[in-house]
């Protein structure tokens, strides 16, 4: 199956099991906020606690739980996979922006997971249930928007539109070697980081 074919079911079902993980870590957030002692189902250890990244002042960046801005982006990219699927269009300006939002996104995860593993020492289900579907989502629209040549931009010169045709001809071949090298690599940062948690 084409990624024309495949990418419509990518953007759904990535985008409810992205809205379904804040949903959840929402709820779990009202009742620390509720009750600071509260039991709440994902805190499962002192090492996997959705707690600790609930309470902190990382899940709190804008003034509000981050879990917000992923019912809300999630909800936005469900309708446009919704959309595609029933046979809609949508003009290039659409797609650039979802492409920039996903991109935006992507940078908050890795932010996110440095401040996990490096300052919060413990790691949330529900984040990371979020940070497994981001990247596909962001990988997925930066290829269907080259295959759709939404990157042809008139405004730019040749030169600078072949090395932009480069870089995504490069991605459009290995996208599935880039999703599993990204998901490597995150798995890798984790052993490492609790190496006494899992070898001891």
């Amino acid at each position: 199956m084409t990624i024309q074919k495949s990418y419509p079911y990518i953007l759904i079902i990535g985008s409810i099991i992205g809205l379904a993980a804040s949903f959840l870590l929402t709820l779990d957030t009202i009742k620390l906020i509720q009750n600071p002692v509260a039991d709440i189902p994902c805190n499962i250890n002192p090492f996997i606690s959705c707690g600790n990244a609930a309470i902190s002042w990382q899940g709190h960046v804008f003034g509000f739980p981050n879990s917000i801005l992923g019912l809300v982006a999630f909800s936005m990219l469900l309708a446009v996979g919704v959309m595609l699927f029933s046979g809609g269009r949508a003009k290039k300006p659409l797609w650039l922006l979802a492409n920039l939002g996903l991109l935006t996104a992507v940078a908050f995860v890795i932010w996110f997971i440095y401040e996990s593993l490096y300052s919060l020492g413990s790691l949330c289900v529900y984040c990371m249930i979020i940070w497994a579907v981001i990247w596909p989502l962001f990988l997925y629209t930066t290829v269907w928007n080259f295959k759709e040549e939404h990157f042809i931009l008139s405004s730019l010169k040749t030169k600078t539109q072949n090395k932009i045709d480069m870089i995504m001809n490069f991605i459009s071949r290995n996208y599935i070697q880039i999703l599993i090298i990204w998901y490597l690599i995150i798995l890798l940062l984790i052993l490492f980081q609790f190496k006494d948690f899992f070898f001891n």
